[in-house]
């Protein structure tokens, strides 16, 4: 079993399509006005719009595995986009670095660390 999707609700699409899109750099390959699918590798990330009756989501924690953590902090860094903390290297074999989307959800980087 290979996850294929992890969804993000909120009301308003905007701020996370531009977070996604332009400051974090994933491909959109489908987008409408209540559903974007981005590419990010085995798994897609999608936003779809919640309806004026559920509660923006918000407390959701999502992890991408990368080549190189560095490199992405200092491109995001371009952008405007700061990390939580630096990089640090984890117990469970990942150098990890965290970010706030706009909704308040957590978003980790992480790249494998050598045996």
């Amino acid at each position: 079993m290979k996850l294929g999707f992890t969804i993000l609700f909120a009301r308003d699409l905007g701020p996370l399509v531009e977070f996604y899109k332009n400051v974090v750099g994933f491909t959109a390959s489908a987008e409408y006005p209540d559903w974007v699918e981005f590419e990010t590798g085995t798994a897609k990330l999608a936003l779809h719009r919640a309806g004026p009756e559920d509660a923006e989501t918000r407390g959701l924690g999502l992890f991408f595995t990368v080549d190189n953590v560095g490199a992405l902090v200092r491109r995001l860094q371009e952008r405007g986009l700061e990390p939580e903390a630096p990089p640090v290297d984890q117990d469970f074999g990942f150098r990890t670095v965290a970010y706030t989307d706009p909704l308040g959800n957590r978003v980790e980087f992480g790249e494998p660390l050598a045996p």
